[in-house]
């Protein structure tokens, strides 16, 4: 399950977060995950809560975004989105494509409480 090595790379992030900010709890965290990381919700959500257990974060709800996966063709210069997994474009037919979105994983929001 890769979902572990996501939510520790976050966990970093967010230690850094609340740090820079002086919170001295975590209510809420928001990620972006884009379907090209081909992530399972529900293992992320674990992960989540095994990674986080007894940290500033263990009582924060994870709300995890997905992004679709949208491209640009070379060809006919038209931007899609992709479902499915089948990057051809509908328009001309070209797999020539630019991947724009759908491979990120983005630190949304964290909403929290007060200065420790």
């Amino acid at each position: 399950m890769h979902e572990f090595g996501i939510i520790q790379d976050v966990l970093v992030t967010l230690e850094k977060t609340v740090v820079l900010h002086g919170l001295k709890k975590v209510n809420k965290v928001t990620i972006q995950v884009g379907r090209l990381r081909q992530v399972v919700p529900e293992n992320l959500q674990f992960a989540f809560s095994v990674l986080s257990e007894n940290t500033i974060f263990s009582d924060a709800k994870l709300i995890i975004i997905e992004v679709p996966i949208t491209v640009l063709c070379k060809a006919c210069n038209k931007k899609t989105e992709v479902n499915d997994m089948i990057f051809v474009c509908p328009n001309c037919g070209s797999t020539d494509l630019d991947i724009l979105n759908g491979k990120e994983i983005v630190l949304e929001s964290i909403e929290g409480e007060g200065k420790r």
